[in-house]
């Protein structure tokens, strides 16, 4: 009775001249991937006959770098899994890469053709040879009749002419096969150097009682390989919802080309540690401020900045209408992660390189505003606020805008940091103008006692040139004073809703067609006079 055996045994390295003279050889089919955010699981599957008694069954070509302790063997058949060996092999002949072998071939063809073309015109040269080397016409005290010597020289002359003329087209046809060789070598170059040029191999030990059929099962994890989230969001026009497509950016690098394999993505990411987090003693003693505050500033760039790989993310402006693989994946919610499986199979290359794989196409609900920041730009900006986007999964990553129909640019959107709405910015709108004036009239210093007190005003415009009524959010600032001996007071705001915890102001107005609204902003700052501020 069949039976189905899993394993687990000691994983280590042996030089590979230690090769069991009964060893089976099998290159086994790569029957899926799982990828993470950082590193893929490999899996690969082989049948084969074993002979009664002890076998030892290679599987070969595998992945370049394997994490030994993530190796995991099963096995269905009549037999018992005694052992598992990871090891290089340095000797055993590795099949060529496809792509390799076509670039060598027409290496060879366009070698070929420059020796030919080199023949073609050493063959010329050595008839100019010729004919230079049988010039004299006449013998010695003969003369030669003047017609006799109009044909010779016209001989010579259309001769040389042809010869030389057929001499220069080989010449550039060879410089022309020549930059063909080059570019043939620098494109094998660099298929070579992702090629593998060592043979990973798994050795099991199975012990089959009567011999006949076995399957085998081989896992592993490995760390050069890993995909990136990638959106394209379109807006077709105001106030219509956000077509969002969730793309993977997939590479690879494992040594083996993934040709037309079961691909799920994972969300998960095993470089992350999994031990739990411990609290340690927390100790405080009094230190010098600037220190203080340093390590604060040095501790909150360091959990503001994301870390992220590059990656090449130039994509066509044009809208395409085309079925993607977006139409063949399903999403499954894990414990602790998501996974996108295919409905069908694709091929990923060994290069390293991007490839895009679409994930998941749907339609948001969006809501529209104008922003504008005229201290800092004098442009409005059209921004979308995605609503109900907690459930599609999303996570950080780089995005292309487009709005409609034309590309805008690109956006980094992070649904971590994102509250209520994720904001995605549209662009300028040119026919809304923006100003930020300072007003002098209200503009003064003023001497009190020891103080000096100075007042700041300033007149913000906004007109509306559309054709339409809009409604914009207006945001400005005033300084926070960080000592009691600097006073900052908000004397006029024109209604703003203030913060005083950072010092921002925001109006949110609306605009008819062809009308323009202002602002008026005026703030006092008292300090004592012989001190200068700084950041003001």
């Amino acid at each position: 009775m069949k039976k189905c055996i899993f394993m687990l045994v000691v994983f280590f390295f042996i030089p590979s001249v230690l090769f069991a003279s009964n060893e089976i050889v099998v290159s086994p089919n790569l029957s899926n991937v799982k990828i993470f955010l950082k590193g893929a699981e490999l899996s690969h599957a082989a049948r084969m006959n074993l002979d009664k008694g002890l076998n030892e069954v290679v599987f070969t070509g595998l992945a370049s770098k394997i994490e030994s302790g993530s190796i995991n063997v099963s096995g269905k058949g009549d037999a018992v899994i005694m052992s598992v060996v990871q090891r290089f092999d340095y000797l055993r002949p590795v099949e060529k890469n496809p792509r390799i072998k076509a670039l060598e071939e027409s290496l060879d063809s366009l070698n070929k053709s420059l020796s030919l073309n080199q023949i073609g015109i050493d063959a010329f040269k050595a008839e100019l040879d010729l004919l230079a080397a049988n010039k004299r016409i006449s013998g010695k005290g003969k003369g030669v009749w003047l017609t006799d010597l109009q044909k010779t020289a016209e001989y010579y002359t259309k001769r040389h002419a042809e010869i030389n003329g057929r001499i220069l087209d080989l010449s550039l046809n060879g410089k022309k096969i020549q930059k063909d060789i080059d570019r043939v070598k620098n494109q094998l170059n660099e298929v070579a150097a992702n090629s593998r040029k060592t043979t990973n191999e798994v050795v099991i030990s199975v012990l089959s009682k009567a011999g006949g059929p076995a399957e085998l099962n081989l896992s592993y994890f490995i760390p050069d390989a890993g995909w990136q989230p990638f959106y394209d969001i379109r807006v077709d026009k105001i106030n219509s919802p956000a077509n969002l497509n969730s793309k993977a950016d997939v590479r690879q690098q494992s040594g083996i080309d993934w040709k037309d394999v079961e691909v799920v993505l994972s969300t998960r990411n095993p470089s992350l540690s999994n031990e739990k987090p411990e609290l340690s003693t927390w100790f405080i003693d009094f230190q010098r401020q600037s220190s203080y505050l340093k390590m604060r500033e040095y501790a909150a760039k360091s959990a503001a900045a994301p870390v992220l790989e590059e990656f090449d993310t130039n994509q066509s402006a044009a809208p395409h209408k085309a079925e993607t693989m977006a139409d063949y994946f399903d999403v499954n919610a894990k414990q602790l992660s998501v996974e996108f499986r295919p409905q069908i199979k694709y091929s990923i290359p060994a290069d390293g390189k991007s490839h895009y794989v679409a994930l998941q196409e749907f339609s948001i609900p969006a809501g529209f505003e104008y922003h504008a920041v005229p201290k800092i730009d004098g442009n409005a900006f059209l921004v979308a606020g995605l609503t109900d986007w907690a459930g599609y999964n999303l996570l950080a990553g780089q995005s292309s805008i487009y709005f409609e129909n034309s590309y805008i640019g690109q956006a980094y959107i992070n649904p971590e940091s994102a509250k209520d709405k994720l904001s995605i910015s549209l662009g300028r709108d040119q026919s809304i103008s923006v100003s930020r004036e300072s007003l002098k009239d209200y503009s003064e210093d003023k001497l009190l006692s020891s103080d000096l007190e100075r007042t700041f005003a300033f007149e913000i415009k906004v007109k509306n040139n559309k054709k339409v009524a809009v409604k914009i959010m207006i945001e400005d600032q005033i300084p926070v004073s960080k000592n009691k001996d600097l006073a900052v007071k908000l004397v006029e705001s024109s209604g703003a809703e203030y913060n005083p915890e950072n010092g921002k102001l925001k109006w949110i107005v609306d605009i008819e067609a062809g009308k323009s609204v202002s602002k008026k902003l005026v703030y006092s700052i008292k300090h004592p006079k012989e001190k200068k501020i700084e950041g003001l």
